[in-house]
Order: C-alpha cells, then structure tokens, then sequence
C-alpha cells in the first residue's frame, strides 16, 4: 500500500511537496519506506520549531521496548546540519511517529530541531517494524 506523512514538530506541519511512502504488511511485521519533500517550515500554522519528527506510519509500532524501529537516513539534501553529523531516526513504540535525531561528533545524539530542517529538505527512509 501507500502512506502519506508529514514533517512536523508535533503541532505546526511542514508544507509537504512530496510525502508519500509504500508499505508492504506481512502478518505483524510492516516494511516502509518513503522519500519526504518539503517547501515551507510552515504548513498554515505557524513554523514548527523545537524536535522535530515525521508522523503518519500505516500502523501503531508494537507497544513493547523490544519492537523500537531505527536506523540512519538514506539520503538528505536542504538540512542545516554540520558537516560530518548524520541524520538517525528511531520510531515510538504504540504511535506513528518517527523521531529525527543528529548524530555529533562527540555528543551522541541530538533530537533534529526544525532550524536544522530548511524550508526545501529532503530525506528518504526505509525500515521495517512490528505492528501493534
């Protein structure tokens, strides 16, 4: 199937260009991957500010700390990130969301705020997870 998502601080959407992903669900075991395209930090409701994550996975990730989904984006373009830092995401456990995290050089990670995220970013993911 397809879904859509959207980048988001939790309250005030990005504008989305593109936000659409496929799945593939196999018993409880769901496989997404998407690419997400945005044009504004602002989606009518203000700019997002603070974490930022992006909502609108198919299925509720299982509520069980064991069935915590992440891995390292495949591609990003339109990121203010520093030079040498990698984007990593992680999805909650009983929700849709998936958490954008940057990796420092010395600090570990970092919640990826929306003033790292520019007007056009881009990122493209793909993981697989167990649904609820």
């Amino acid at each position: 199937g397809t879904w859509d998502a959207v980048v988001t601080d939790g309250t005030r959407p990005m504008s989305m260009t593109i936000d659409g992903g496929y799945y593939t669900k196999v018993g409880n075991l769901v496989t997404v991957s998407g690419y997400f395209v945005t044009d504004s930090l602002d989606g009518g409701s203000g700019n997002a500010t603070g974490n930022i994550r992006i909502t609108g996975l198919p299925f509720a990730i299982a509520n069980n700390n064991a069935a915590h989904p992440g891995g390292g984006a495949a591609f990003g373009v339109g990121l203010a990130i520093t030079a040498g830092h990698s984007v990593s995401y992680y999805g909650g456990i009983n929700g849709t969301n998936i958490y954008l995290y940057v990796w420092g050089d010395a600090g570990g990670v970092l919640g990826m705020q929306a003033s790292e995220w520019s007007a056009d970013g881009q990122i493209i993911l793909g993981f697989s997870y167990r649904a609820a």
